[in-house]
């Protein structure tokens, strides 16, 4: 499942990995973002390595743009676990880039305005009735 929002002046890509990574479409996205040849080898690494619970944000703030990606989760609860750790990489990363004290409450709100713009997916990915756990 792809999403894009737009935060401000950032356009963030959510990728939520159900079964297995779209490896190429994922780097695409990453291309895009102008992530260099370390970044892009280090998530694909993380792609084909194939374990469970694992996720990676990649922000560029010189083009307000980011990538996050919430790899395949053994459980609903672990869904929530790396959504919750990346959606704070997010937050953090756009709040110093733009220079905001990271003790405000503007990075809670970041990740809280993003967060609720995804709940469809992160309450249909995070219920263990939904994934029959």
């Amino acid at each position: 499942m792809h999403r894009v929002l737009k935060i401000g002046r950032w356009v963030v890509d959510f990728i939520f990995v159900v079964n297995d990574y779209d490896i190429e479409g994922t780097l695409g996205c990453l291309y895009d973002c102008e992530a260099r040849n370390a970044d892009l080898r280090r998530a694909e690494e993380i792609m084909e390595n194939g374990k469970l619970n694992c996720g990676f944000t990649f922000s560029n703030p010189d083009i307000f743009r980011a990538v996050v990606v919430i790899g395949p989760t053994s459980s609903g609860a672990e869904f929530v676990d790396t959504f919750t750790h990346e959606i704070h990489h997010l937050a953090v990363n756009i709040a110093a880039e733009l220079g905001i004290d990271l003790e405000s409450e503007t990075p809670a709100y970041i990740a809280g305005d993003s967060a609720r713009a995804l709940a469809d997916a992160v309450c249909t990915m995070g219920c263990q009735c939904c994934r029959h756990e």
